[in-house]
């Protein structure tokens, strides 16, 4: 029996033609040339900025060569940091990350340091010396106000805000408080006999201008039973300056932004007449100074709260109050370069968030007034942060002589100063954080 068998027999081999590879040389090339356009941007220095709006400061300066910096490698780490800190359009970065972050919504949380416990501020019959040992507990105020809608209430961060208004939260720290009762009190007892010694604790708006039936929901310290404490503690020789009631007299006024920390010339000047009570001079009327408008401020709270759009829609306005002896001053910058300035300068043009500068030009280390319109010798020192710088122009209406000293940035040792100079008043001006905050008090701590 035959089988058809089929034998398979292979055809001519069919080799495929090759394909061509895609060519990567414009991706690379693109790469190298999108690379070598950004480096030539980061480096050209026109368009690095100086100063950050959204943060209040100053940038990183390129650092000076030395061959000490060089051989240790601080100058290169200067270098880096600079780089860094001044990278082209900042500011347009910042912002467009804020707005990002905008669109996560609104949280309900807050930040760790309004949450931290606070300690307990004693009771001031109970206050010899200054205490040495901190408890935990937090006092929080039952004063009531008008009613305020919950829905205008947002906590972002550290900073609450109110319907169009921030305010920062104020936590008592017993051991800090007190090591600023010893320096106070350090300075009064050794000036002695040589100057009299003023304490000025400013409260902030939290316990002035936010409405009770709000302030008593937030873990946030009294800061009056705080104030308290402090003035009972530090040393008889220093004249205790209370400024709380008066403001809480004129909260209804504009004597805090609503934008910013700070308070406002208005407030500043209360607590003005408030020192010249204790210190048995005359208090200037402001009919006595020219009043000046400064539009459009947006301050810190706008960018601690990532640009809050209530704040923004709502900008304050600086007022402030210039003497008419005199506009001049000058100042030694954290350079050591002396320069001549005005005691209210016009900022109308400058940044929103730089216009509480109009006042002294701002925080610089050092600062001297004369003024021609007092004639009697007269002369004064301010210890203070940038709540200070609001307070200093009032002053003109009663000393020849007027010196500033920002702690943050001075150098020098006050009781020296002190006697070189002749002065015959010192002035310790802090807003109440300050007294709670280590590092500040650390500050005040080096210039005694």
């Amino acid at each position: 029996m035959s089988r058809n068998i089929q034998h398979y027999t292979p055809g001519p081999k069919v080799h495929a033609a090759p394909q061509k590879k895609a060519s990567r040389k414009p991706i690379i090339i693109s790469f190298f040339v999108v690379l070598f356009l950004g480096a030539a941007v980061a480096l050209y220095l026109p368009l690095r900025p100086q100063y950050s709006e959204s943060e209040k400061r100053e940038l990183t300066k390129f650092p000076k060569f030395s061959f000490s910096a060089l051989a240790d490698g601080s100058y290169f780490n200067g270098i880096s940091t600079w780089y860094a800190d001044t990278f082209p359009w900042r500011e347009m970065l910042l912002n467009a990350d804020s707005k990002i972050k905008s669109f996560y919504g609104i949280g309900d949380t807050v930040s760790e340091l309004p949450n931290l416990p606070a300690d307990e501020i004693p009771d001031v019959k109970d206050v010899t010396v200054a205490p040495t040992k901190p408890n935990t507990q937090t006092t929080v105020p039952t004063t009531e106000d008008e009613a305020v809608d919950d829905s205008l209430i947002q906590k972002l961060g550290s900073v609450l805000i109110v319907d169009d208004s921030g305010y920062e939260y104020y936590n008592f720290n017993r051991s800090v408080a007190d090591r600023y009762v010893v320096m106070v009190s350090k300075n009064a007892d050794s000036l002695k006999g040589t100057a009299r010694v003023f304490d000025i604790v400013v409260p902030t708006s939290t316990d002035i201008t936010l409405s009770d039936q709000v302030r008593k929901g937030i873990n946030s310290s009294s800061q009056s039973s705080a104030i308290d404490y402090i003035y009972a503690a530090i040393s008889p020789n220093c004249i205790k300056v209370k400024t709380f009631e008066a403001l809480r007299f004129h909260r209804k006024e504009y004597v805090y932004f609503r934008t910013d920390h700070h308070w406002t010339a208005l407030g500043a000047y209360y607590a003005y007449r408030e020192y010249a009570a204790a210190a048995g001079i005359r208090p200037a009327e402001l009919t006595e100074f020219t009043e000046r408008k400064f539009d459009n401020f947006i301050g810190a709270f706008y960018n601690d709260s990532d640009k809050n759009k209530a704040l923004e829609k709502n900008p304050d306005t600086v007022y402030a109050y210039e003497p008419k002896a005199t506009n001049s001053m000058e100042f030694t910058n954290k350079d050591g370069k002396v320069i001549k300035w005005n005691i209210i300068t016009d900022v109308s043009e400058w940044n929103r968030g730089s216009k509480y500068n109009a006042f002294i030009g701002g925080d610089n280390p050092y600062s001297h007034i004369t003024n021609p319109g007092v004639t009697d010798g007269s002369s004064c020192v301010v210890i203070k942060e940038s709540f200070g710088n609001a307070f200093v122009p009032f002053l003109l209406a009663n000393y020849s002589e007027i010196h500033v000293i920002d702690y943050r940035y001075w150098n020098g040792n006050l009781t020296q100063f002190v006697k070189s100079k002749g002065i015959q008043d010192v002035v310790f001006l802090n807003n109440i954080s300050a007294t709670r905050n280590s590092s500040l008090v650390k500050k005040m701590e080096g210039i005694t």
